[in-house]
């Protein structure tokens, strides 16, 4: 969802203003969808989720005080929804395609698919519903806590079982949901199931190798062991278990599901996504701030939580050069560094790693990677050790280790580094490149114990 300005300014006001009338049973799905001045996407968007196959699915939209025409169409729509549904002699809906046509795909906005609010109803299935919630910000309007907040109050507002994601921006097959609930009911051991995805509109190289990275990832362990180079899978493309979500939420400060952390004009971070409740609940040091879905799947995985993927893309991203992952400073490298070197430490001092304690991080990489790697871990350990780490065990250092991939994997390089009976060292391997990590890994998994070298890839 676009952002309009880069540092919160004042806590928006929240209220849930309107609601379907005539609601029919409890849906198997509900989908959470934040907006906040969609357009052109928002019609094709809510057409593949208003269409999907197989599914009793409620849409709960959360406009963030749109002022491009998104919430008088998305009203409109909503009416043309509930004018259907007591005229029973109306068309049952029409039977979506599997194939998107080029102006839906597009990410040009002026090529895009433009369709009026009476013509997706029509097409709309007759077991998929849509409630809009409207979201007030503050009086200038500058808020941007509008994704985290919105998300919490479609999450409140929601009934399914399973529970869902849109980007008010992207497209979903026909079949998207059923085949992830499918996914669900057979793999019981999983909280949460996702999909590979694909491209659209304005492709870019480095979004392609994204797109090949973390299409490979199908595995819980795999996704859980990605989390640390790269979120493994769109938190848009999933669909969890509504009693998981419910546990992320209580382990959470302010019981909120979704943060949504900001640093303010006087340098402080606060999580605007509890401004339901009044005003922004102050969250931590002003380096800790990064995007939603990072935050999110992060704490998932911190939490013991498991999601598994399925082997189909389900999920269409659109790429263009407004949008946020490409504009935003909180989705910078160095933001997204601060994050994961949050998480890492925080499991690193809670043994996640490792069941002895450890007394040493050591950090692989070379030039200015090692450099912020080193920096970002030793930050984490200055800040989270006093209050984790009991009195009376020694404290973590950090000891960076300037090694290209091709050293690690020199003949007994690693095995020469380490005594193999000592797990209360943590190798991070930091490099960027897909291939390197490939060959180190080959080296670590060559080791003579590679049970008890604690490790971990990170980028």
């Amino acid at each position: 969802m676009p952002r309009d300005d880069d540092d919160a300014r004042a806590a928006p006001r929240a209220k849930r203003s309107r609601t379907r009338a005539g609601a029919g049973a409890t849906p198997e799905i509900s989908v959470l969808m934040p907006a906040r001045n969609a357009m052109p996407w928002l019609a094709a968007c809510v057409e593949s989720v208003l269409t999907q196959r197989d599914v009793a699915l409620e849409l709960v939209v959360g406009d963030d005080g749109s002022d491009d025409g998104t919430r008088e169409w998305l009203l409109t729509l909503e009416r043309a929804l509930e004018a259907r549904d007591s005229n029973a002699s109306s068309d049952a809906g029409t039977r979506a395609s599997d194939g998107f046509a080029e102006d839906a795909l597009t990410g040009d906005a002026t090529r895009a698919r433009r369709r009026g609010a009476e013509d997706v109803a029509r097409a709309a299935s007759r077991t998929c519903e849509m409630r809009v919630l409207l979201l007030d910000r503050d009086r200038e309007g500058k808020s941007p806590s509008g994704q985290g907040l919105a998300l919490n109050a479609c999450f409140e507002a929601s009934r399914g079982a399973l529970v869902g994601e849109m980007e008010s921006d992207d497209l979903r097959p026909p079949d998207a949901f059923r085949s992830l609930a499918d996914a669900l009911e057979a793999n019981a051991e999983w909280d949460a199931a996702t999909s590979r995805i694909e491209l659209c509109g304005t492709e870019r190289e480095g979004m392609k190798r994204f797109e090949r990275w973390q299409n490979g990832l199908l595995e819980p362990r795999e996704l859980a062991r990605g989390r640390f180079i790269e979120i493994p899978a769109l938190r848009a493309s999933a669909l969890f278990r509504r009693a998981k979500l419910e546990e992320l939420r209580a382990k959470t400060p302010e019981g909120a599901l979704y943060r949504d952390l900001w640093r303010t004009d006087d340098g402080a971070v606060s999580d605007f996504a509890t401004c339901a409740r009044g005003t922004p609940a102050p969250d931590a040091r002003p380096h800790r701030w990064w995007p939603v879905d990072s935050d999110f799947w992060h704490r998932w995985f911190h939490h013991g939580f498991t999601v598994g993927k399925v082997p189909r893309a389900l999920y269409y991203w659109r790429q263009y050069d407004a949008q946020s992952t490409r504009t935003h400073s909180r989705c910078s490298l160095e933001q997204l560094r601060r994050c994961k070197a949050y998480f890492l430490v925080a499991a690193a001092l809670e043994g996640q790693f490792s069941a002895t304690p450890l007394r040493e991080i050591r950090v692989y990489s070379v030039g200015e990677t090692l450099r912020a790697w080193s920096e970002a871990v030793r930050r984490e350990i200055d800040c989270q050790c006093p209050r984790r780490r009991p009195s009376d065990i020694p404290r973590l250092i950090v000891a960076p280790r300037a090694h290209k991939p091709a050293a690690l994997c020199a003949s007994g390089f690693l095995a020469r580094d380490v005594d193999s009976d000592d797990d209360s060292v943590l190798r991070v391997f930091a490099f960027g490149s897909e291939r390197p990590r490939e060959r180190v890994a080959a080296a670590v998994a060559a080791l003579a114990r590679p049970d008890r070298f604690p490790h971990v890839f990170v980028a």
